[in-house]
């Protein structure tokens, strides 16, 4: 099952998709299993397209991030995608956490704490509390 990451570049995870332009698509049982394809998100999923259905179309069966909003956990799980929570931001040391079945499930707990960085003050939240605006 191929997994998409967001990243920042070839070695560091980002802190979600609304986070970096590129991801990296990375399929276990390819036969060159130890490198991943480095592609812009939009390429692949344009503004507008139905994220679930276009991941399926890829082969996309599971996500890894650090942080995901509430509504886009669901998203994903009721569409039947899992999603992974990475240990620390390293894509090398996740992806071999990730062969080796040692990854969490993402949470709803961990979306919700993810959500609650605002605290609850901000019209509009982001992942990032530096990013609230009032």
């Amino acid at each position: 099952m191929k997994l998409i990451i967001p990243v920042y570049d070839n070695k560091l995870i980002a802190e979600g998709f609304n986070k970096t332009t590129h991801v990296c698509i990375f399929d276990p049982e390819a036969s060159d299993a130890e490198t991943c394809c480095f592609i812009p998100w939009r390429t692949i999923i344009p503004p507008g397209s139905k994220i679930t259905k276009q991941m399926k179309e890829m082969g996309i069966a599971a996500v890894l991030t650090s942080q995901i909003q509430l509504l886009a956990l669901n998203l994903f799980v009721e569409n039947g995608i899992q999603v992974y929570k990475s240990s620390g931001t390293d894509l090398t040391q996740n992806l071999l956490l990730y062969k080796q079945n040692k990854l969490h499930p993402f949470t709803v707990t961990d979306a919700m704490e993810s959500s609650n960085l605002c605290s609850g003050t901000c019209d509009s939240c982001t992942s990032d509390e530096s990013n609230c605006k009032e």
